[in-house]
């Protein structure tokens, strides 16, 4: 019932404010656009087309036989899930939702498996980590290396941590319900259209989002709501000092990450640990724009929506600790003063991310080669 009430509410503001703030609406619109054409589309595109089809292709039951010695001991999960390891730490938001239904629809994966599977392979890209907020925001690739290991070690960590959960009850009654595998391809062209069709659906619906919480943020932001967060947050952690910039910045990754990056670092107060602790809790709780995302894409399997924001949170609480400790490892003490997290207007787009995501899939693919590797070898030392 108080979902339905939300459900009702919130296009109703948003058709006020939109009615009452038409240039601030179609700003926000543009911006939205221009994150997903500039960033997101180059980016996740190719990770769609190649994961389509590997799926289609069997490679996934393949490899998932030859790295079962290696997933049951770490993670309690099927061989078949390290693809969606791989590509989701490798490419970001939401291929390891879209992987992980994909598995669950063929039967690959237990409603449990796939629950747990999808709460913690759902990262932040390398190439927004290192390259936007890194290298664009602080002026430091070192800064986004930092980040990018504290942020997947802590997923890694979660996955673990994870292996140990009971299955719900309702899980082991969606086990009964799973959907059956579709109809396989029966030519190379056909092959290929459902592959990009399916990919270009996906990132067509990311873009929908994008350009929705992009307006629902400003919307926040003018009616001042993110003020009273800010000022809560704030409040809440007066032990520590916080400077309210930056709670302000952290009340927008509530909703949105990439402009709440920005404005942890253009925060005018605050140091660099600072900065970067409030950033890596942005990353990993994600925001509710990449939550509505991930858990769109799984509305028909058993992953649950409550469990996932548990799991966000928890992943939070574990990436601060390890930041703190990558930070006092990587960062040394001279090369704090020399950081500059003053980014121009367009320091999130300034980078090469076609570039970027190549690599990124390249290294996907390389880390795959290693694994089934390992997975042999730890099959033959059995």
């Amino acid at each position: 019932m108080k979902t339905r009430i939300l459900l009702i509410i919130i296009p109703v503001l948003l058709s006020i404010f939109m009615i009452c703030n038409p240039q601030a609406s179609l700003t926000a619109a543009r911006d939205g656009l221009a994150l997903w054409y500039t960033v997101l589309l180059p980016a996740l595109l190719p990770f769609f087309i190649v994961t389509e089809l590997l799926a289609s292709s069997g490679f996934i039951k393949m490899s998932g036989r030859l790295l079962e010695p290696l997933m049951r001991p770490l993670f309690n999960l099927p061989g078949c899930a390290s693809l969606v390891i791989v590509m989701g730490f490798t490419s970001g938001f939401p291929v390891g939702a879209i992987l992980s239904r994909r598995l669950y629809q063929d039967g690959l994966l237990t409603a449990d498996e796939t629950e747990r599977l999808a709460s913690f392979t759902n990262n932040s890209s390398p190439l927004f980590i290192i390259g936007a907020v890194g290298a664009g925001l602080f002026g430091s690739a070192q800064v986004g290396y930092v980040l990018a290991v504290s942020h997947y070690f802590s997923n890694l960590l979660l996955g673990f941590l994870l292996r140990f959960k009971r299955p719900a009850a309702s899980s082991i009654q969606s086990d009964r319900q799973a959907l059956q595998p579709g109809r396989q391809p029966d030519s190379v062209g056909e092959f290929l259209s459902s592959a990009i069709k399916n990919s270009l659906n996906n990132i067509i619906a990311i873009a929908g989002f994008v350009i929705l919480f992009s307006v629902l943020t400003r919307m926040l932001l003018i009616w001042g709501f993110i003020d009273m967060l800010a000022a809560g947050i704030t409040g809440f952690l007066s032990w520590w000092h916080l400077p309210s910039t930056i709670s302000y910045g952290v009340s927008l990754g509530l909703f949105e990450i990439s402009i709440a990056t920005r404005s942890v670092s253009l925060a005018p107060h605050g140091d660099l640990l600072c900065r970067m602790l409030a950033v890596s809790s942005i990353l990993a709780f994600s925001g509710f724009s990449i939550i509505a995302q991930v858990t769109g894409i799984l509305a028909d399997t058993p992953v649950r929506p409550s469990f996932y924001v548990k799991a966000r949170l928890a992943q939070l609480a574990l990436s601060l600790p390890l930041t703190v400790l990558a930070f006092r490892s990587l960062v040394p003490n001279q090369a704090v003063t020399t950081i500059c997290y003053n980014p121009g207007p367009t320091a999130l787009y300034s980078f090469d991310a076609w570039g970027l995501a190549l690599r990124c899939l390249l290294a996907g693919l390389a880390l795959m080669i290693i694994l089934i590797i390992a997975g042999l070898i730890c099959s033959r030392a059995q």
